[in-house]
């Protein structure tokens, strides 16, 4: 028997970080060996040395978003041109990213390339047919030995289809060569791609499908709606209300912007407060934030929606179709079950009807 002894981890080329857990749980690891495997392990560092940049290559971070849904493509650089610092990134903007921005980086310049969309794309009440195509960070200096990251923000297309991918093509230009991660995969079983671009995985349409038919509850993306709800009104009322909860489960916080339904000559949110024994109701324009991690609860006496100049009564025991829209772009249909007038959620008990004042301020 041979003993052995590996420090630091097994990736063994120069310029490569040994993997943390390696790095934490086992600096020095010792182990008895055959003569056999000593021959083995011998051809290892050729091997690794071989593998080591294609393993290594400009990933996105986050690499499965919801169509519709705003995504920040945070690009991340793991190391050179083999020890060559890296003074230049480019990347091009796959077709289906949208209202591209990118991020300023201290000490590097930054330059964009904007042409036409294959197609339009409806956005916050526009329809956009350009933006930015190609992105391009130079001047900078980032040693081998260190990591970064470039970030551009956007939003992806809602018709996006759900299981296709959208690729994020890189060349890393640096002081000595430079590499292109630019390959894509075609299709071949077991292919290995060896300078594969970065790749973004659109969520399936069946992980974030929402069902029209839904008695008062949706799911987009990380926005789950849950307990919507509308008060009957009666014969030639002009005004509605209809109430709320959003959860969102995600890491940003989004906006709930807009709403619209189908009896509605149009759609406000709005918010109610008592002063001086006075109940007052005004307009939110901006709409209601709902927190990372957080709620936003629409209720009687509170913040609500308001559909105004209704064309025709809103009937208890029927459903009110309400679609809303969030500053991230993100939209979605709810069915609001409509309850009696005085009626709370679930059908019963008294409440006050936010219809029934009109004090704007």
């Amino acid at each position: 028997m041979v003993t052995l002894i590996i420090q630091g981890g097994p990736d063994v080329t120069p310029h490569s970080t040994p993997h943390p857990y390696l790095q934490e749980q086992a600096p020095i690891m010792k182990r008895s060996y055959s003569s056999q495997a000593l021959a083995a392990f011998a051809l290892l560092p050729l091997a690794l040395l071989a593998s080591g940049p294609a393993g290594a290559h400009v990933t996105l971070e986050q690499r499965e978003a919801a169509p519709g849904a705003a995504y920040k493509a945070v690009l991340k650089v793991p190391h050179g041109c083999g020890t060559s610092p890296t003074q230049a990134v480019r990347v091009e903007i796959p077709e289906g990213f949208i209202n591209v921005k990118p991020m300023p980086k201290p000490g590097w310049s930054l330059a964009t390339v904007k042409g036409p969309y294959a197609t339009s794309y409806p956005l916050h009440g526009r329809t956009l047919t350009e933006g930015v195509k190609d992105i391009t960070w130079a001047d900078g200096n980032l040693p081998d030995e260190h990591y970064d990251e470039f970030v551009a923000a956007g939003f992806l297309g809602k018709d996006l289809a759900g299981g296709s991918s959208l690729y994020f093509k890189v060349t890393q230009t640096c002081a000595d060569g430079e590499r292109q991660w630019i390959e894509i995969p075609d299709g071949t079983e077991g292919q290995k791609l060896a300078s594969p671009a970065a790749v973004l995985r659109i969520a399936a349409s069946h992980e974030h499908a929402v069902p029209k038919d839904t008695g008062g509850a949706a799911k987009i993306g990380t926005l789950a709606i849950q307990g919507a709800w509308a008060r009957a009104t009666p014969q030639g009322a002009k005004v509605g209300a209809g109430y709320l909860t959003i959860l969102n489960t995600g890491s940003e916080a989004d906006t709930l912007i807009g709403i619209a339904a189908p009896v509605a000559g149009k759609g406000e949110i709005h918010d109610m407060t008592m002063t001086d024994g006075v109940m007052r109701m005004r307009a939110l324009p901006e709409g209601i934030e709902i927190p990372a991690g957080g709620t936003a609860t629409l209720a009687p006496g509170g913040k609500h929606l308001m559909f105004m100049d209704l064309k025709e009564p809103l009937v208890s025991g029927a459903s009110l179709p309400v679609t809303l829209t969030f500053k991230s772009g993100a939209s979605v249909e709810v069915t609001f079950p409509i309850r009696p007038i005085g009626g709370d959620q679930k059908g019963g008990g008294a409440a006050k009807d936010e219809h029934d004042h009109h004090h704007h301020h």
